[in-house]
């Protein structure tokens, strides 16, 4: 008798006692599988999604943990998976599977039985132990893994049904999956966690380059590398690729490779010589066999145009269909991971795949078929725009000779839903009129330019508007339309002016009128007129701005149109304030605030009060400024004009400043700052922070004042805007000499000053010296000083501003006192005091009277200096200035204890101690 027991062979009889045992060793225990790929050498970033997978796998329960891995061609999907495996290898000492699913492969995708039959021999069944039947293999996978904790990877899956038959029924066991589609019904059916992964940031990018190339050539070469990384798009294959082809020719430097990358064609030579299995675009070419014949033509043509992204009303366009099939078109290409869905229905095409979709149009579509979609694409966004441009309640004939008029009832929510529509699609306006005027297609060129100029101009994207209007003029001048050439110089002299720049746009309005002209365009002339009376304030020439704009008017009432008389009337209102001739300013602006409320504009009411709220305040009428600017606000808040609010808002945060309320200041002009951050108006938002800069300034608050003023200066920098730029510069200079740093003081008004004089703002520029004047007396450099209020007195002469003649004589009065000369100082601020009587500036009179009287008490007229001060304490008072009023109180203080009333001097110090007290409340 012969039997086994365990590793020996026994024979004979146990019990009796007859037994020979012969002794054989037992077989080795079969090592575990260890199928992962060699680990990616120099792999970087993904540290966010790493982690997120480890916590996934150290959170495990009672069902498997899979994990699906999804991203457009060339991502790093499996690059990412390979490596999060061997660092996690460890964990799964039963053993690690991977398996190439082959969804996208030249040789086609592996069948679930094929799969299992490669997964269930590695795990060493028997193959004549395998059942032909799939679902039998299946539970034969399961029954093999069950309680094993093992690490499944499954790479480049074709979709969710190749993979279910592979799934553990363990919890030991985690699966990752690599897939280009996203595979919904993974998670669906199996809780599966879905990450799709995005392109690598520069920095990881960065370091990609430098641990394939070798660390000393990213080093050596910074800016080409970073130039590197973006013709690469960031895509983890592109520059594993590049920086590859890199290593391997030590004598290229890295410029060398950016310009040959950049000399068109990126994708040809985003490969590998020996193993063209490496190359991007034969990555995407797996990606775009695996589409239906409609998804083809749908990623064909989307690679014909430009723009971030775009929404399935534009897709439709441009394939000819509806936005419900584009959408459904659009979902398919999502699925296949060679679009990415943003949110809002809204997709977008990597860089890369737009060169590569383009190539594919250019081989299979015909020209004819191709410029057709672009036409529809472009022809679609130009109704859209001139639909959406109706609603912006701006008034103006546009270039198909059509009246815009601001609605009499307006639509807060309308109007904010096309505002909406222009800031998600004004980067595709701007790409497709580049597009349409490189093809040529002039009428559209021009057309586009006109559709988008009110958006533009009312959102300050300038430089985009002039960029669109110089676009337009070449395609007006190459077609000889001499009607669109007039409003392409009209419309870029505007935008030139918003920018300050007032000598390019009076160059550019020369062109209009003649072409106005010479049209007989009645109306074109009136508004080409008005245009430049604007920008002659701009440059101080009141004077001329006076005589433009009156012509303009002229030319107005005569064609009845009342919506831009009105609009002239405010101009006017500007030149008069230049003159400091305030009242027949206020009568401009009184007559278009009628005329408004008579046409039920709204919003250009809303425009005239706030001009009348700045008109009261040059006159220094305090509180009928804040009441006008309250109106405006209102107004502004009803119709749902954000973009105004903030305006209005800014300069009624500069009111309550000048008043002494220093906390409603901060309030009004932090939510002006918020508002015009929310709108995306970058230029309202430089500013913005100009008003809070000073209004932290007057807070005490000097370091976060300086903070604000440098955002601002970035800002108004980075869009072009040398008046605001010079207000930036100006503003920082008074937080320097605040804080007693003269020499940074005087460096930022020297600039403030060069930029005045470069855009010719004259008025500016006498501000500006008297800002030099003050930080050189607070500075004790007391000739300096003067010679700067001179020149700044001399300037005002010229160009007629009043205002600024008595803002000159008060800083020369101050310097004169400081100097000693007592009586010189008496005269120039009585100077300056006659002349803020003569054109009623009553901020202005209550700070020269407090002047007069600090002069009168020096020189020991002590009667004189108490009835002095006295009458600037009721000024201050009367126009609202509780601020002032407190300084004068103070003086006051002062000089009644040198006239030996120390009881009245204390009961005057309390009177200022209580009202600065209850101003810190406000």
């Amino acid at each position: 008798m012969t039997t086994e027991l365990g590793g020996a062979s026994i024979e004979g009889d146990l019990v009796s006692g007859d037994k020979i045992v012969h002794l054989r060793p037992a077989p080795e225990a079969e090592p575990p599988p260890r199928q992962l790929p060699p680990d990616v050498p120099g792999f970087t970033g993904r540290r966010e999604i790493l982690a997120d997978l480890d916590r996934l796998v150290a959170g495990q329960g009672t069902t498997p943990v899979i994990i699906a891995l999804s991203g457009m061609p060339g991502i790093g999907k499996t690059a990412l998976a390979v490596h999060w495996a061997h660092l996690r290898s460890g964990r799964f000492p039963d053993g690690q599977l991977f398996i190439d699913l082959r969804g996208y492969s030249k040789r086609g995708a592996l069948s679930p039985r094929e799969a299992l039959g490669q997964a269930l021999r590695t795990l060493r069944v028997p193959v004549s132990r395998l059942p032909a039947d799939e679902d039998e293999l299946a539970a034969v996978y399961r029954s093999r893994l069950a309680g094993r904790r093992v690490l499944i990877v499954l790479d480049d899956a074709a979709s969710a049904q190749q993979v279910y038959p592979l799934l553990p029924g363990t919890p030991s066991c985690v699966v990752v999956v690599t897939a280009r589609r996203t595979l919904a019904g993974l998670v669906a059916r199996y809780g599966a966690r879905a990450t799709t992964l995005d392109l690598l940031r520069d920095a990881e990018a960065l370091d990609l380059i430098g641990e394939v190339a070798g660390p000393e050539r990213a080093r050596r070469e910074p800016k080409a590398a970073a130039e590197l990384v973006r013709v690469c798009a960031r895509l983890p294959l592109a520059l594993r690729v590049a920086a590859a082809n890199l290593a391997t020719r030590p004598q290229q430097t890295v410029a060398e490779t950016v310009e040959a990358l950049s000399d068109g064609d990126r994708l040809s030579k985003l490969a590998l010589s020996e193993d063209p299995r490496e190359a991007v675009g034969a990555t995407f070419d797996l990606s775009y066999r695996g589409l239906d014949t409609e998804t083809r033509r749908t990623f064909r043509l989307l690679g014909l145009v430009e723009g971030p992204n775009v929404a399935p009303e534009a897709v439709g366009a441009l394939l000819g269909t509806t936005p419900e099939a584009a959408r459904r078109l659009l979902d398919q290409l999502e699925t296949a991971g060679l679009v990415q869905s943003i949110g809002g229905g809204r997709h977008r095409l990597h860089e890369l795949l737009r060169e590569y979709a383009h190539g594919r149009a250019r081989r299979e579509d015909s020209a004819i078929v191709r410029e057709a979609a672009i036409q529809r694409f472009a022809t679609w966004y130009l109704t859209a725009a001139q639909q959406a441009g109706r609603f912006l309640d701006r008034y103006r004939r546009t270039i198909r000779q059509e009246l815009t008029a601001p609605p009499v009832n307006p639509d807060p929510a309308e109007r904010a839903r096309h505002l909406d529509w222009f800031a998600l699609e004004q980067p595709n306006l701007t790409e497709i009129t580049r597009q349409v005027a490189r093809l040529h297609w002039d009428q559209l060129t021009w057309e586009l330019a006109d559709a988008v100029h009110d958006f533009y101009e009312l959102r300050r994207y300038c430089h985009e508007n002039l960029e669109a209007h110089r676009l337009g003029l070449a395609a007006a001048e190459r077609a000889g339309n001499t009607p669109a050439c007039f409003f392409m110089h009209h419309h870029l002299s505007v935008t030139h002016r918003e920018l300050g720049q007032a000598q390019e746009a009076l160059t550019e309005a020369e062109h209009a009128l003649a072409l106005s002209i010479r049209l007989g365009d009645r109306y074109g002339e009136a508004a080409v007129r008005d245009n430049m009376a604007r920008t002659h304030v701009q440059l101080s020439n009141y004077k001329t701005a006076l005589e433009l704009g009156k012509q303009a008017l002229a030319m107005r009432r005569e064609i009845s149109d009342r919506h831009a008389e009105a609009a002239t009337l405010d101009t006017l209102a500007r030149g008069y304030r230049g003159l400091s001739e305030y009242r027949k300013g206020y009568e401009c602006a009184a007559n278009a605030l009628q005329i408004r409320k008579e046409i039920g504009d709204l919003r250009g009411e809303a425009e005239t009060l706030d001009y009348m709220a700045r008109i009261y305040y040059a006159r220094g009428r305090l509180a009928e400024s804040l009441e006008a600017t309250a109106r405006a606000l209102r107004i502004r808040k009803e119709i749902g004009d954000r973009h105004g609010e903030g305006e209005t808002l800014a300069f009624l945060g500069y009111l309550n400043m000048r008043i002494g309320h220093h906390l409603q200041a901060r309030e009004h002009a932090e939510q002006a700052l918020a508002i015009r951050r929310q709108i995306n108006d970058r230029q309202g938002e430089g500013q913005a922070l100009v008003y809070l800069s000073t209004i932290r300034r007057r807070l005490g608050r000097h370091e976060e004042a300086v903070q604000a003023g440098l955002e601002a200066l970035d800002i108004v920098q980075e869009l072009g805007d040398r008046h605001q730029e010079a207000e930036a510069l100006e503003t920082l200079s008074r937080c320097y000499r605040r804080m007693r740093e003269y020499r940074r003081a005087r460096l930022d008004a020297e600039r403030a000053l060069a930029v005045r004089r470069e855009i010719g703002d004259r008025h500016g520029e006498a501000n500006t010296l008297n800002a030099l004047g003050l930080i050189d007396l607070n500075d004790g450099r007391l000739a300096r000083a003067c010679t700067s209020a001179k020149r700044s007195l001399r300037l005002c002469h010229v160009i007629g501003d009043k205002r600024g003649i008595a803002s000159s004589l008060d800083l020369l009065s101050k310097v004169y006192l400081k100097m000693g000369r007592a009586e010189k100082a008496l005269n120039t601020a009585s100077r300056s005091l006659d002349l803020g009587m003569e054109i009623d500036h009553q901020y202005g009179q209550a700070v020269t009277l407090r002047a007069l009287g600090e002069i009168l008490w020096r020189l020991g007229r002590l009667p004189d200096a108490i009835a002095t001060v006295e009458r600037a304490r009721e000024t201050a008072m009367r126009i609202g200035d509780e601020h002032g009023a407190v300084k004068t109180l103070e003086l006051q203080a002062r000089i009644y204890r040198d006239a030996g009333d120390p009881v009245l001097s204390q009961a005057t110090q309390a009177e200022a101690d209580d009202l600065a007290a209850r101003l810190a409340k406000v």
